[in-house]
């Protein structure tokens, strides 16, 4: 199975995702208690610069990605990042099918970093 196409059953429980500017969802999970942000790059992409308190978990790494979710508490809003917002986007769509609540950064880390905002290395 592709990671990056959700089954019949997944989709039809898709809600909207909600996509959120960087700046946006930097504000967003700043003020959330129940932050917890999630970078779903390759672990390469992630050791060159990812945003601050970020996780990551490889998307293009399917049992690995399906086994890190398994570990992660539904009860945490997941702010999700990629390098453009193709696989966050998916893995959105992913973790809300599977009851995580969930935003997704527009532009991905790319967009964020055109902005210049901070990044941990």
């Amino acid at each position: 199975m592709n990671p990056s196409i959700p089954t019949p059953q997944e989709a039809d429980n898709l809600d909207v995702i909600e996509v959120l500017e960087p700046r946006d969802f930097l504000s967003r999970l700043q003020a959330d208690p129940r932050a917890f942000v999630l970078d779903v790059r390759r672990p390469e992409e992630y050791a060159s610069g990812h945003l601050a308190g970020a996780q990551s978990l490889d998307w293009m790494n399917e049992e690995l990605f399906r086994q890190g979710l398994s570990r992660l508490d539904k009860s945490l809003s997941y702010y999700v990042y990629c390098r453009s917002g193709k696989r966050s986007h998916a893995a959105t769509q992913m973790m809300k099918s599977q009851g995580f609540e969930v935003c997704d950064m527009q532009g991905g880390i790319l967009y964020w970093e055109e902005l210049g905002l901070p990044l941990e290395r």
